[in-house]
């Protein structure tokens, strides 16, 4: 098999910025009548127009020794420039190399380029063997919208070769800039603690992988496969599974790609955090945790109980209470608390998100106590509030919370 380089030099030099000429061409794929137009334009403006030369004939010869596989007649007055194949016809072989890819990638890889070594094998029938030596860039580019349109991101390399009784049309890909780098996996949620959500993520990193090297143009037009493959993925975990959890999975594609997927449970949640204190006296480290109940009605409201220990003599705590979401990400409620079994009201500003601001107020009409913090959540894990309490005098300090 004899690998023919294709050589459009002598028509890319022939195509000068020469004025435009109404010659009408026949013959010719459409795809392929532009370049040939061009290339005719351009030697019909540079013949002479004198009464002792055969223009239309000097066309003729001229397009014949450029255009290999066609016999080419040009008719006065147009005039028209007729080609008429000579060559016998070889149906070629299109053969697209899959790049080398991994995972739900080569699926969509193999799925978007479905249909495409037809359409390219339409583009070239009934076209001249030899012809291919001189149509190599125009059907480059016509096979460049069938990519952009199918693969975008992807660029890709055209080898034409040509033999005595066949034609090989190779397609090879590689992608284009710019490039997923990486994959930031975010689950935020109220329901799941931190240690449950920071595993999900770490098992999401490897099942995401397949994604690094990938052109974002084409990541981008996969995004709901991507959301639907976490979806599915979070599902089958059990740490999902179990708390009846509710998915809203966001991509976005970037150089650093960013997966979103907020996870709350449909009817429970859990929480254990460590806390500790500076610059207020008699205050000690405390470990907490609780666990809520959620009736799928308006308003979200929760139902919960929670415990905490103060680690200097193991004193406890415990609460019961109930709240609701009058407003999106503000809850209002009330609780009773023993040993000093009085009620306390509760207001709580905590959005769901990995770092941001929050606020809460704590009061007993009975013990006219007040508790209070403004904090800020520095990632799943750390946050730091200004804190305040009063019960008889003020105390205001630093508090520490890391949630497990």
């Amino acid at each position: 098999m004899v690998s023919a380089k294709c050589s459009s030099v002598v028509i890319i030099l022939l195509v000068l910025c020469a004025p435009a000429c109404a010659l009408d061409v026949s013959g010719v794929p459409e795809w392929l009548k532009p370049a040939v137009t061009r290339s005719l334009n351009a030697v019909w403006s540079e013949i002479p127009a004198e009464p002792e030369i055969d223009r239309e004939g000097t066309l003729a010869l001229v397009a014949s020794r450029l255009f290999a596989g066609y016999d080419v007649a040009v008719n006065a007055g147009a005039p028209e420039v007729i080609f008429t194949a000579h060559d016998e016809e070889i149906t070629p072989e299109v053969k697209i190399t899959v790049p080398e890819l991994r995972g739900m990638a080569l699926e969509w890889f193999r799925d978007d380029i479905s249909g495409m070594s037809e359409d390219i094998a339409g583009l070239v029938e009934g076209l001249p063997q030899s012809a291919l030596t001189w149509a190599d860039e125009a059907l480059r580019e016509k096979i460049a919208e069938t990519v952009s349109y199918m693969l975008p991101g992807w660029e890709f390399s055209q080898q034409i070769f040509i033999s005595q009784n066949s034609t090989l049309i190779n397609i090879t890909f590689r992608p284009g800039m710019p490039l997923v780098l990486a994959v930031n996996p975010v689950l935020p949620s109220r329901t799941i603690p931190a240690v449950f959500r920071n595993d999900l993520q770490a098992r999401m990193i490897p099942a995401l992988s397949p994604l690094i090297g990938l052109p974002v143009k084409w990541v981008e037009t996969h995004k709901n496969d991507i959301e639907n493959f976490a979806r599915e993925f979070l599902r089958e975990r059990h740490a999902v599974a179990n708390m009846r959890a509710n998915l809203n999975v966001k991509f976005s594609a970037g150089t650093v790609s960013t997966l979103t997927a907020r996870v709350d449970s449909e009817n429970f949640a859990f929480s254990l955090w460590v806390a500790a204190y500076a610059g207020i006296e008699g205050r000690y480290p405390e470990i907490g945790t609780s666990f809520a109940f959620r009736p799928s009605v308006n308003l979200n409201p929760e139902i919960y109980a929670e415990i905490i220990f103060s680690l200097d003599n193991f004193d406890e705590k415990h609460r019961i209470g109930g709240r609701f979401e009058p407003l999106n990400n503000l809850w209002a409620g009330v609780e009773v608390q023993w040993p000093e079994n009085e009620y306390f009201l509760r207001f709580q500003y905590s959005p769901v998100r990995i770092r941001g601001s929050y606020i809460w107020w704590r009061y007993s009409p009975e013990l006219k106590e007040h508790e209070a913090a403004a904090g800020y959540h520095f990632d799943d894990h750390l946050a730091v509030e200004l804190y305040y309490y009063k019960a008889g005098e003020d105390k205001i300090g630093l508090r520490g919370m890391w949630h497990l």
